[in-house]
């Protein structure tokens, strides 16, 4: 009896929560063709069932109790004992069939399957449609043949189309000359344009740079010219400046002083040792080599693959920087944002 509330609701709605057993959740498909077999299906309903939606919603147990006319309570016992029935059923590995919406199995521990019946079909609006099957049709008259009956028809009624070669008279409006004849004028126009322009541009000509057609746009014209009348104006105010003569006085070198450094202490000189920055250690080249290319892909491309030292040890490094004092800044970037155990090694 459930089982048929079950299939009414599910004509109504597209997710119908069986409590404590599942969920039967639909889908409209379209209408389909199979072009092999020539056979239509009308537009139905796709139905899977979830178990994993087993909350009850209060709404199969509202339209039972309803349609049985029987107290809320009640409703939900009956409810209850359908699904533990029907998950004792599933639990032997038994096919569980639903009358008026298919056959449900279970796949594994989590997995069913539900297969509707062939003349189940839960889409309300589609409901006293059947498949059917239909014929091609085939022409016994071939498409030449037609042809020419169409044109001995039309030929027959004296009609202005085209009939065995003979082609519509083809009649011009009077106007058609007019826009044509200044389509045909602006085009020269336009073309006389653009050859005094490139006759001007190749004579060196000012009247070049005023013409449009030389131009990608209006505010590349503009600022052409904006910018030749700024350089007009700089070089008029250049030419206005006064130019005065300044005689610098000439030293001897007893009038020089150096000056010594401050504290009289002396200029350190750079260290021109250079230094590795260590990334790791290994005993074989074969991990050394893949610790490199994963500094690689930090964005380290200096990397060196040192060779074994007495012990035995290859060291990677991530770069090779001169100088101890930017080695040093160079290593506490690199502690602090990729190896906090990297260390320093001189270069021999």
């Amino acid at each position: 009896m459930i089982v048929k509330y079950l299939s009414e609701l599910l004509f109504e709605r597209e997710c119908v929560i069986v409590p404590e057993f599942g969920a039967f959740i639909s889908k409209e498909t379209p209408a389909t063709i199979d072009y092999a077999s020539h056979r239509l299906t009308p537009p139905s309903k796709e139905v899977v069932f979830n178990s994993q939606l087993i909350a009850d919603d209060g709404v199969l147990v509202d339209y039972f109790s309803v349609k049985m006319d029987v107290s809320h309570e009640e409703a939900a016992k009956m409810v209850h004992d359908f699904a533990m029935r029907s998950l004792a059923v599933l639990d032997c590995n038994e096919p569980l069939h639903l009358e008026g919406i298919g056959t449900l199995e279970r796949i594994n521990s989590k997995d069913f399957t539900l297969r509707l019946d062939d003349d189940v079909n839960l889409l309300g609006d589609a409901f006293g449609l059947t498949s059917f099957s239909v014929q091609p049709i085939y022409r016994s008259e071939t498409y030449q043949h037609i042809a020419t009956k169409i044109a001995a028809e039309q030929k027959a009624k004296n009609t202005a189309m085209t009939v065995h070669g003979e082609e519509k008279p083809h009649h011009v409006n009077r106007y058609n000359y007019r826009w044509f004849r200044a389509a045909a004028y602006s085009m020269m126009v336009a073309m006389l344009l653009v050859l005094l322009g490139w006759g001007a541009d190749k004579s060196d000509s000012k009247i070049a740079s005023w013409n449009l057609f030389f131009y990608s746009s209006p505010n590349e014209f503009i600022a052409k010219h904006l910018n030749a009348r700024f350089e007009a104006m700089e070089k008029i105010n250049v030419e206005r400046i006064p130019v005065t003569k300044v005689s610098l006085p000439t030293f001897g070198a007893k009038d020089i002083n150096y000056l010594q450094p401050l504290d009289n202490e002396s200029l350190k000189p750079v260290d021109p040792n250079y230094y590795y920055i260590i990334g790791g250690s290994f005993k074989n080249n074969k991990d050394a080599r893949r610790c490199a290319n994963g500094f690689k892909k930090q964005g380290f491309d200096n990397v060196e693959v040192l060779q074994a030292n007495k012990k035995g040890n290859v060291r990677v490094a991530y770069e090779v920087v001169m100088g101890k004092e930017a080695a040093l800044k160079r290593l506490e970037i690199i502690k602090k944002e990729y190896n906090e155990a990297a260390w320093l090694l001189r270069k021999k």
